[in-house]
């Protein structure tokens, strides 16, 4: 019972990024990306957001913002794209129930939370990327409905030393074929620091 109540507190945190994230609804070398502390501005130019009590960064491109409101404390990181309806988050998690599973284990879990919390879940289909920075990761594309409106998510989950990670970017169902290389982008720009 108290790895059910853990993931539904994890998976209650998770959506609610997701759902904030909808109501608004890369590239670049990391030589020409800097760290930002600015807030709801529209970055130059690629740049490095950074975690640093949580020790997690992702690297986002050119217009994207750095979101820090009351409704996204959980996520460790949560960056989006407003006019292009993108948005990615970083969760870092450390508990010996998450431990005693295997990643796997875990992905399933997250996929199970946010299935159960999606206003529609049409499924989820497993992708190739199964390493983030060569660390053991498992990525899957889940299709559904929040709020009415139809909507996909990259989750990725990410296996490191004592942690697992969360790393999710998401988009509206009808941008995602125009979406998906910059959200993998993102995802695969994250790096424990």
């Amino acid at each position: 019972m108290h790895r059910k109540v853990r993931y539904q507190l994890v998976g209650v945190a998770l959506l609610g990024l997701m759902a904030t994230g909808l109501g608004g609804c890369f590239g670049g070398s990391s030589e020409d990306t800097e760290t930002v502390d600015a807030i709801g501005q529209p970055l130059e130019g690629p740049s490095r957001l950074e975690n640093q009590q949580r020790n997690v960064a992702i690297t986002v491109p050119a217009e994207w913002e750095k979101a820090g409101n009351l409704l996204r404390d959980s996520a460790d990181i949560y960056a989006s794209y407003p006019l292009q309806a993108m948005y990615a988050s970083v969760l870092s998690e450390s508990s010996d129930v998450l431990d005693q599973f295997s990643l796997e284990d875990n992905a399933d879990n997250y996929r199970w939370l946010i299935a159960e919390e999606l206003s529609t879940y049409d499924g989820a289909t497993k992708t190739e990327v199964n390493q983030i920075n060569g660390d053991p990761a498992v990525q899957y594309e889940i299709r559904g409905r929040v709020d009415g409106v139809p909507v996909v998510y990259l989750h990725t989950t990410i296996e490191g030393a004592g942690r697992f990670y969360q790393v999710v970017g998401w988009t509206t169902a009808e941008r995602y074929e125009e979406n998906k290389a910059g959200l993998q982008e993102v995802i695969r720009s994250f790096e424990v620091i």
